[in-house]
């Protein structure tokens, strides 16, 4: 397991990226794990033990399982509680596979300040995507409210025009910014697609909770 911890306020670019991401989608449902491909099926992965926490960057430890949400566990470790319940609703929305985190926050005023963590998924059996990555932001905004936001990244070999057909099934394309479409699905995420010189593409799905 690896903790990142700032004394001061969190990096800037994370905060910034908060702020970018949180206006871009309304309240949505629940998703987890990339967009389904066709032959596609989730690994079984195994338990694994919990991580201890570390007070600095440490090498990286054992994935976790599942049911072991590192972002929430480096939570606990910082005492967060104004957003546990955010950090915690997000962790089971994203993180659907063997994972490990990273996570930031503020050490001398946690429950004041946003929480971010970034989190790699390995889905071993999963040939279409078998690597993924998420993001997720929690910050308290008063009245013992918080607000968050994810962010979910997955390559496809696939390109993003097959990949965009098979989106607006049960979504639609609300914009085209510069060469790089949005769907809007069903549940409220935005899906920016991103084609990559070899003919894939990357999605990264963008939701909002509050």
């Amino acid at each position: 397991m690896m903790l990142w911890k700032t004394t001061g306020r969190v990096a800037v670019c994370a905060a910034a990226f908060l702020c970018a991401s949180l206006p871009l989608v309304a309240q949505h449902r629940e998703r987890a794990g990339p967009p389904a491909a066709k032959g596609e099926t989730d690994g079984k992965p195994a338990a694994a033990p919990a991580p201890a926490e570390a007070a600095a960057p440490q090498p990286q430890g054992p994935q976790a399982a599942v049911g072991e949400f590192q972002p929430v566990l480096h939570a606990q470790g910082a005492k967060i509680t104004s957003c546990m319940d955010t950090i915690v609703g997000e962790s089971a929305t994203v993180i659907d596979a063997p994972h490990t985190a990273i996570s930031s926050w503020t050490t001398t005023a946690p429950n004041d300040n946003v929480f971010v963590s970034i989190v790699g998924l390995n889905y071993a059996n999963n040939k279409a995507v078998p690597n993924g990555a998420a993001i997720l932001f929690a910050a308290p905004v008063g009245g013992g409210k918080c607000e968050g936001s994810t962010v979910q990244i997955y390559p496809f070999a696939q390109s993003c025009g097959a990949l965009q057909a098979s989106l607006i099934k049960e979504g639609r394309t609300i914009a085209t910014l510069r060469a790089l479409p949005v769907v809007e699905t069903k549940n409220g995420y935005r899906d920016v697609l991103i084609p990559t010189t070899g003919g894939g593409c990357v999605l990264v799905s963008v939701g909002m909770r509050q």
